[in-house]
């Protein structure tokens, strides 16, 4: 398994914007092989700073829902939301402290 983490800084006056086109993409990631869960947070004294952190079976899941066209049209209707691009950190079990 896992994990990818994406962080993103939404632009000032977005944030309900990016809730609601987030809300949509992971309905789709929901419907992917591979998916386990995801979940949303935000800083909580700058909810424009945006991260999810998502768990996949293998890093293959991961890289065909990355370049699929759903993923890839989500994000484009994210950009004009976004201050930068997004950052995403994959993230695999190091299995030191089994």
């Amino acid at each position: 398994m896992i994990r990818v983490i994406i962080e993103r800084k939404i632009s000032d006056g977005c944030v309900d914007q990016y809730l609601e086109l987030i809300h949509r993409a992971r309905k789709k990631a929901n419907t992917v092989n591979g998916f386990i869960a995801g979940e949303l947070l935000q800083e909580k004294n700058n909810p424009q700073h945006a991260i999810i952190i998502s768990s996949w079976e293998n890093n293959d899941a991961w890289v065909a829902w990355a370049a699929s066209e759903e993923r890839l049209n989500a994000l484009e209707g994210m950009r004009s939301l976004l201050g930068d691009d997004e950052k995403v950190t994959i993230l695999e079990n190091s299995n030191i402290l089994l």
